[in-house]
């Protein structure tokens, strides 16, 4: 049964081939293209999304509601009779070979480690998807979110996963926090590295941001460095705030929003935090 669904999709697909200007029947493979296709395109443009469109960490969930899900597997996209697969990491090299043999366009969302990563992609994508007019008005609201944020080094901040990591330079994390005017406290360690337990012993973080904490399919490690008696005594003495996971799953637009969130909550903790009542 498997092998006649491929067949006749397949047979579906050489029969309608040819470039088309706008796709008309995209196929999402992985949550992080579904929030690229789910903000930039048309409804009508969307052929399928990935079975975890509707997840608790997808930020365009009730956006997905009711539109059909694929597996990441040739039979199921197939099914769908995609003129266009995107991906940011799902699918495997067999299925992405196949559909280069098929002719079906593969749009690759890339790694993201800044804003402006974050405007390359989402112009990429919508320029992919031709729409260009709808990408402008996803980044200017972002860039309108980002210039709330006042400008100058703030407040030391560490970031905290159940995980027990935190983020250094060259990561998202790294520039959201300087987005909203904070300073990394792990700013002199690259990418992703452990809790560094015995700074923080030593001196504590002005403000801790927290991330996959609001995920019920989140799950913390009873070994990790996050539930050290160091890190649980730090994280009940000083401001805490937990980013949206929705938001740092998977890096779009929506986070000039979650920079200017983080930057209005540790302005609102100033006052604590040079000892005075709020």
């Amino acid at each position: 049964m498997r092998v006649r669904v491929l067949l006749v999709a397949i047979a579906g697909l050489l029969l309608t081939s040819g470039a088309v200007a706008q796709p008309q029947r995209i196929v999402s493979l992985d949550y992080c293209a579904d929030q690229y296709v789910l903000g930039l395109t048309d409804r009508s443009q969307i052929a399928a999304l990935s079975p975890d469109a509707r997840a608790d960490f997808s930020s365009h969930a009730a956006i997905a509601e009711g539109l059909p899900q694929a597996r990441p597997l040739a039979e199921d996209i197939l099914a769908h009779r995609p003129d266009m697969v995107v991906r940011s990491w799902g699918g495997d090299p067999r299925i992405l070979a196949l559909f280069e043999r098929l002719g079906i366009p593969v749009h690759q969302i890339g790694y993201i480690s800044d804003f402006d990563d974050i405007r390359r992609e989402t112009r990429a994508a919508a320029a992919a998807f031709a729409r260009q007019e709808q990408a402008g008005i996803l980044l200017a609201d972002m860039d309108r979110a980002l210039d709330r944020v006042s400008p100058g080094a703030g407040a030391d901040a560490l970031y905290v996963t159940p995980g027990g990591v935190t983020a250094g330079q060259g990561t998202f994390i790294d520039a959201l926090l300087s987005a909203a005017g904070l300073s990394n406290a792990a700013g002199a360690q690259t990418g992703w590295t452990s809790l560094p337990l015995e700074a923080v012993a030593t001196q504590m973080p002005a403000i801790f941001v927290t991330g996959f904490t609001n995920s019920a399919t989140d799950r913390v490690d009873r070994w990790s460095a996050s539930r050290h008696p160091v890190m649980r005594r730090a994280l009940s003495a000083r401001p805490v705030l937990a980013l949206d996971t929705g938001v740092i799953a998977c890096t779009t637009w929506l986070a000039g929003e979650e920079a200017a969130r983080l930057h209005t909550f540790a302005r609102s903790q100033q006052p604590i935090l040079r000892g005075e009542q709020p």
